[in-house]
């Protein structure tokens, strides 16, 4: 398998015969780019995979933070009904039960920072791989018109 780069289909050249371009050579080259195509086209499809499974862990973070706050509000409403020496307990409790809250939705922010950060960075390297394609496939198209060109004008 080769690595292919725009700037080797830009300036590859192809020996010239009597009618034109050598057709094995050509077919050769045309093969490398179509398998460098499918490779390329597999590690898009692995990227798009792994997108799919940061988006699924990004929302089971999210569902924790609407618990942890579903059991802060519940946890607050049940001090208010207990008696004043439950209370004190009920507070210390809750002060513990906040201060572990606070670090696990820090976690959570952070993990759902980085994990936003990870999205993007790959949204943007999906988006330069398909500009790139896009460019390759555009410049064979122009290299089969120019071809098609030359043998019609022969």
């Amino acid at each position: 398998m080769m690595d292919l780069t725009p700037i080797d289909i830009t300036q590859r050249e192809f020996k010239r015969r009597f009618r034109g371009l050598d057709p094995v050579e050509v077919k050769s080259f045309l093969e490398g780019v179509a398998d460098e195509l499918q490779r390329l086209l597999k590690e898009c499809a692995l990227k798009d995979e792994y997108i799919q499974k940061l988006e699924a862990q990004l929302q089971g973070y999210q569902g924790e933070e609407d618990s942890l706050k579903k059991a802060l509000i519940a946890a607050e409403r049940l001090t208010e009904e207990v008696k004043e020496n439950a209370r004190k307990e009920a507070a210390l409790i809750l002060r513990e039960a906040e201060l572990k809250a606070e670090n696990l939705l820090e976690h959570a922010h952070l993990k759902l920072a980085e994990l936003q950060g990870e999205i993007g960075e790959l949204k943007q390297r999906r988006g330069l791989f398909e500009a790139q394609l896009r460019a390759a496939i555009k410049l064979h198209l122009d290299l089969l018109e120019a071809e098609s060109k030359e043998e019609k004008e022969s």
